[in-house]
């Protein structure tokens, strides 16, 4: 009997280890200088400098000024409204509703924003990200390419993947790509049509280890304990 109370007790501590650590996940988006950071633990989206690892869509590269970003504004009729805990993001007043609107010339712009994580091991992290771009984005994890832009031609933003209207694009983040400590993402925004301008983004991060694998373990050993019972009952 003291080895069934012991293997039913290890397998219900494992299925409530598994239940608590499923919600061990971090919250991030996008949101400028300018504003609240809706909840989301990671930096502000900031202005960057052209990267080495930059994806090559045939565009060049524009240095936008060393000023904060700001937030944008949209009711979903030009871009779609902002997804959840996160807003359209820019260097300045570029979206569809801004006034005065200010014009960015054709070319790559990059911002990043970071993310934490402490005393957990990078192997067993997980994520992704919705997101929208007008023109279309390249994102990338500690310099690491995520998803692959679509499109050779950008009259406006939906002639491109990534795109502003509609469903978000859902971009996986690769597990292989996390670090330990301060993680980078990366945003290779382009403007190729001219007019709007901006990214919006949100997602989510995990730092749990497997909880699958956990909860059959945890739900075996209670499986083991019952048939320990059965067969002492029986004996």
């Amino acid at each position: 009997m003291k080895l069934f109370s012991k293997l039913s007790a290890l397998g219900v501590v494992f299925v409530v280890a598994t239940t608590f650590a499923s919600a061990d996940s971090l919250q991030i988006g996008s949101y400028g200088s300018d504003g609240g950071n809706f909840g989301n633990v990671n930096t502000v989206l900031t202005n960057a400098a052209q990267q080495s690892f930059a994806y090559n869509d045939g565009f060049g590269y524009g240095q936008l000024p060393n000023t904060g970003t700001v937030d944008l504004a949209s009711d979903g009729s030009v871009w779609s409204t902002a997804l959840p805990n996160s807003s359209w993001v820019s260097w300045a007043q570029t979206g569809p509703e801004s006034n005065p609107f200010v014009n960015t010339p054709n070319a790559n712009y990059y911002f990043t924003s970071t993310f934490t994580l402490e005393d957990k091991n990078p192997t067993d992290a997980s994520g992704y990200l919705d997101i929208y771009a007008d023109d279309t984005v390249a994102v990338f994890l500690n310099g690491n390419l995520e998803n692959t832009p679509t499109g050779d031609s950008y009259p406006h933003c939906s002639n491109g993947v990534p795109t502003c209207i509609g469903d978000p694009t859902l971009v996986e983040l690769n597990s292989n790509d996390f670090v330990s400590g301060v993680n980078t993402l990366t945003f290779q925004v382009l403007q190729a049509g001219g007019a709007e301008y901006g990214v919006d983004f949100a997602g989510e991060v995990s730092t749990v280890p497997e909880p699958s694998s956990l909860l059959l373990l945890g739900t075996g050993l209670i499986g083991s304990a019952g048939a320990l019972l059965r067969r002492m009952r029986a004996a």
